[in-house]
């Protein structure tokens, strides 16, 4: 009977390799390191994940789910917006790592329950169809998106302060007026 795969190899390599990635960045993340780390071997690692890139991806997607799990647990709209930048301040790296592999993790023609999960909010809460709010849901990420890249960036406490401030001040506003994105075209979609 042939060996049993150790299933709980990969976890370790993950693992392993989210410590790296927390502590030293992209620049300590090699796959020898991984497997130092991991108590495994560099093969070992190679026969998990092909190159650097694919590891990378992997922890990406970890990310991703953790950040879902951490917005969708919020009770309103704003509180989402609000927890997002909240998770990029908090976890810098794995925020980095998130959006340098976002067209593997976030590509439209893969699963999103976050951005569902919104627009079925936005249509509770104003009436119409979820993907009427596809704008809103845009509009939304990309101004989080921005205040979690700039207070990602370390210096001025101040400037840090400043954004948070105002951050959460714009995502009320725009929720208060979701009508402002209803009223432009559309977001065409392949489909």
């Amino acid at each position: 009977m042939p060996p049993k795969a150790n299933t709980q190899v990969e976890g370790r390599i993950l693992k392993a390799a989210e410590r790296l990635w927390r502590t030293r960045g992209e620049r300590g993340l090699t796959l020898r390191a991984v497997a130092r780390e991991a108590g495994t071997t560099t093969p070992t690692v190679y026969k998990r994940f092909r190159n650097k890139q694919a590891l990378q991806v992997a922890l990406a997607e970890q990310f991703k789910q953790r950040i879902n799990e951490e917005c969708l647990s919020a009770p309103t709209l704003e509180e989402v917006c609000r927890r997002y930048v909240r998770f990029a301040e908090q976890h810098p790296n794995e925020y980095g790592l998130l959006w340098h592999s976002w067209t593997e993790v976030f590509h439209p023609e893969g699963p999103r329950p976050l951005r569902a999960w919104f627009l079925a909010q936005m249509a509770n809460r104003f009436g119409g169809h979820p993907e009427d709010y596809s704008l809103v849901f845009y509009g939304l990420l990309l101004v989080s998106h921005a205040a979690a890249m700039l207070i990602t960036v370390p210096g001025d406490d101040i400037a840090h302060q400043e954004l948070r401030d105002n951050f959460p001040q714009i995502v009320d506003a725009v929720l208060r007026n979701p009508q402002i994105f209803r009223e432009s075209t559309p977001l065409k979609q392949k489909g």
